[in-house]
């Protein structure tokens, strides 16, 4: 942290003492001049109420919860969701068994036509297969599975039971690899693929045995399940849910060790309990992150992922509370993807306002606060330069690269030029740190003398078409191709 601040205070502080006593040239831009130099003041322009729905960050959707039912079942067909505020991913959660109900029989239409449908509007796309459930299908890992001879039971209350696998049977973790050596095949790496839930054992595949039993599967074996998923995603982000370590009755060590082994090969964290009226009767705090430590752990090289209760649930026990329980969980786990579980338009239609708010919050939240230049910048010349201080104001870095790119536009002929800030990097932008860069400028013999606007603008290409990321400030500094204007400046 201090190496940021100081970067940016060695430019920062000069430009106040040398400008204290200076008159602006033109206030109402937010610029300042002295001795050829021209200062921008952008917190002029802050504006925190603009809706930033930038990628790789923001709300995901469960379209798949439980089963394969819910929770699309009541959208018309051709609605995308293309004004939920921030809506980037479609989470699809459901049992190995839809996918390969014989054994080498796979049916990809399943997925691969919510994939087709919803990546050509630009989303991505997150999994968890899971070998367990409780609403679900009563055979979560194929009947197939069982015949084969894996071990397991018939689990539940009288009321529905549904057959849990032995975890650590040979037979079963066989056919699992199988499947999902087939499955990464097919989607490991994709560019679409935000992410794969490592989701094989315990209830919804979560990792604990809440309706089976109270008990704690062995660590060997939650090891064994990691090292199918590493062996086989080799190019995806792998997410574990905190309850993998978390939810265990026995204090024999068992949470470090699984910990250190997730910390270790590289895994992220996910919470899947922000709103479980449970977690507030043991008396977890009012996010209900039950261990926000292993957070702080991963947040700053691997995205976290914060779920909320189904929403029926949270309002049924009046623990909605307009979002700001999932707000503080925000804050704890530095999540960069929150989800929530409900049909989507009845969820929009009651919390607009809050999708607009914690879509903000999450992750990343660039604000550039200054910019310094030359007061005129001279063709063929190596004195030509930008300096910028960034604020991150998320709680999450990107772990995506974008560019930033500075716009020239002649005043009187409207042509445009474009410059690459090769120097730039978004990467280093931490949340709650002033970060300082220097650009070098390149300023070609063809560009024309005279007056411009300059403007600055950050693309990301991941997806094979430039998307330009929103920033905090205000629309009269917003140009319709997506750049900002900062002001005005001479080229000579």
């Amino acid at each position: 942290m201090k190496k940021s601040l100081t970067l940016s205070l060695l430019f920062v502080l000069p430009i106040f003492h040398l400008f204290a006593q200076q008159q602006a040239v033109n206030p109402e831009e937010g610029r300042t001049a002295y001795k050829n130099r021209t200062f921008y003041n952008l917190e002029n322009f802050w504006d925190s109420s603009v809706v930033c729905d930038n990628p790789h960050k923001g709300w995901e959707f469960h379209y798949f919860d439980n089963s394969i039912v819910r929770y699309h079942n009541r959208m018309q067909p051709g609605d995308y969701l293309e004004d939920f505020p921030g809506l980037r991913n479609i989470y699809l959660r459901f049992a190995w068994s839809y996918l390969e109900p014989e054994e080498g029989v796979f049916n990809w239409q399943l997925i691969d036509t919510v994939i087709q449908q919803w990546t050509a509007k630009g989303y991505q796309i997150s999994f968890r297969i899971t070998c367990k459930e409780t609403s679900g299908p009563v055979f979560a890992t194929p009947e197939w599975v069982m015949k084969a001879g894996a071990k397991g039971n018939f689990r539940g209350d009288d009321r529905r039971k549904s057959w849990e696998p032995d975890y650590g049977d040979p037979v079963f973790l066989q056919k699992l690899e199988a499947f999902h050596k087939a499955f990464a095949a097919r989607y490991d790496g994709k560019p679409w693929l935000a992410y794969v839930d490592i989701g094989s054992i315990g209830e919804w595949g979560e990792g604990h045995t809440a309706f089976s039993g109270w008990y704690d599967v062995p660590v060997w074996i939650v090891k064994r399940h990691i090292d199918i998923y590493k062996k086989w995603y080799k190019k995806s982000i792998l997410i574990i849910s905190d309850d993998f370590m978390g939810q265990r009755d026995q204090d024999d060590g068992s949470f470090d060790k699984i910990l250190q082994y997730c910390l270790a090969n590289g895994i992220g964290f996910r919470d899947d309990s922000s709103g479980v009226t449970w977690y507030v009767k043991l008396g977890f705090n009012y996010a209900n992150i039950r261990s926000p430590e292993i957070f702080d752990l991963v947040w700053e090289r691997i995205p976290v992922v914060l779920e909320s209760d189904h929403y029926g649930a949270i309002k049924k026990d009046s623990m909605w509370d307009n979002g700001k329980r999932l707000e503080k969980g925000i804050a704890e786990t530095h999540a960069t993807y929150i989800s929530f579980h409900y049909w989507p338009r009845e969820w929009l239609a009651e919390n607009k306002e809050v999708a607009e708010r914690l879509l903000n919050q999450c992750g990343y939240w660039y604000f550039p606060k200054y910019a310094l230049l030359p007061d005129t910048l001279r063709k063929g010349s190596n004195a030509n330069y930008l300096k910028m201080t960034w604020e991150n104001h998320g709680v999450a870095p990107a772990y995506n690269r974008y560019n930033l790119k500075l716009q020239l536009e002649n005043t009187k002929t409207k042509q445009r030029y474009f410059i690459s800030l090769g120097e730039a990097n978004n990467l280093k932008w931490m949340p709650g740190r002033i970060v300082g860069e220097h650009y070098n400028l390149d300023i070609p013999p063809h560009f024309a003398a005279g007056k411009y606007n300059i403007k600055i603008g950050l693309e990301d290409d991941s997806s094979g078409k430039t998307i330009m990321l929103k920033l905090p400030l205000k629309s009269d500094r917003k140009a319709e191709d997506g750049f900002y204007k900062m002001g005005e400046i001479y080229i000579r």
